[in-house]
């Protein structure tokens, strides 16, 4: 995947006999897709895909998507595929908020600059979020993205600073 495009849907299935695409957001930022112009698709081939029409669907996060360009028969081939969009195209977030892509591959300190592990996902929980954190030796563990935890996010050093949390570093295998 290109660096700056993260995944912004994923197709279910094709919806009606126009080409349209029924797919899952797979952000829970819905603002998202109010000023949604065009979306990127990187398989079979890449191609730039301009939005016609975006409107929710049956189901949590599941919306109807209309396409220039594309056909019933070719909706139907991309069951499973995912399409993105630029980062450069992502609102500014507010002060002390993150998208997820930003996090991921962050280190992760500890209050006496050990070097804990490095994020490998965000878990959404509701009202917080979960960081993967992966260590060294293969183990994985998570923190509460909250205030509790965390001490400090420097997105442009690359790191997370959290408190003295011990008990969260057990490291799960």
């Amino acid at each position: 995947m290109e660096k700056d495009l993260i995944p912004l849907f994923k197709v279910i299935s094709p919806h009606g006999l126009k080409g349209d695409l029924k797919v899952t957001l797979l952000t829970s930022n819905e603002d998202l897709l109010e000023n949604l112009k065009e979306l990127i698709l990187l398989k079979p081939e890449y191609r730039l895909l301009v939005v016609r029409q975006v409107r929710k669907g049956p189901g949590h996060l599941v919306y109807l998507l209309s396409l220039d360009g594309v056909s019933y028969e070719e909706a139907k081939t991309l069951v499973g595929e995912f399409l993105y969009i630029r980062t450069s195209d992502l609102p500014q977030p507010e002060e002390g908020e993150f998208y997820y892509h930003q996090l991921e591959g962050l280190k992760v300190f500890d209050e006496k600059a050990q070097e804990r592990g490095v994020i490998i996902g965000v878990i959404p929980m509701g009202d917080y979020e979960l960081l993967l954190v992966k260590v060294e030796d293969g183990g994985e563990f998570y923190i509460p993205f909250v205030e509790d935890y965390i001490e400090e996010v420097d997105i442009e050093k690359g790191l997370i600073r959290v408190k003295s949390v011990d008990e969260l570093f057990a490291v799960q295998k």
